[in-house]
């Protein structure tokens, strides 16, 4: 059961959206490596705007998540492709409904 959440906002650079779209997409090669991850989506919401979504059935998987391979690659690629620090928002999940549960 996935009890905890990570919602992180990602604006790109004019002109970077499709750098950012792409190292999302890439992204997901990393979060499968991530056994305290069960859920996790990139999302774009807009032109620029876009987010991930990752899930959690514990604490200690969402800090291993914020300490792990995405995060450090958000971090490296941050001042490069986005207009500004992605936002991210932890959040408790009320209900889910998931594949084969």
């Amino acid at each position: 059961m996935v009890t905890l959440g990570l919602f992180v906002l990602i604006e790109a650079k004019p002109g970077k959206e499709d750098e950012v779209e792409s190292f999302l997409k890439e992204a997901i090669a990393l979060a499968e490596m991530e056994e305290g991850t069960p859920v996790w989506f990139s999302i774009r919401l807009g032109p620029t705007t876009f987010a991930v979504f990752d899930a959690f059935a514990d604490e200690a998987g969402r800090e291993a998540h914020l300490s792990g391979q995405i995060a450090k690659a958000l971090e490296d690629q941050a001042s490069r492709l986005f207009a500004k620090p992605p936002a991210v928002n932890k959040l408790n999940i009320l209900a889910a409904k998931l594949p084969g549960r």
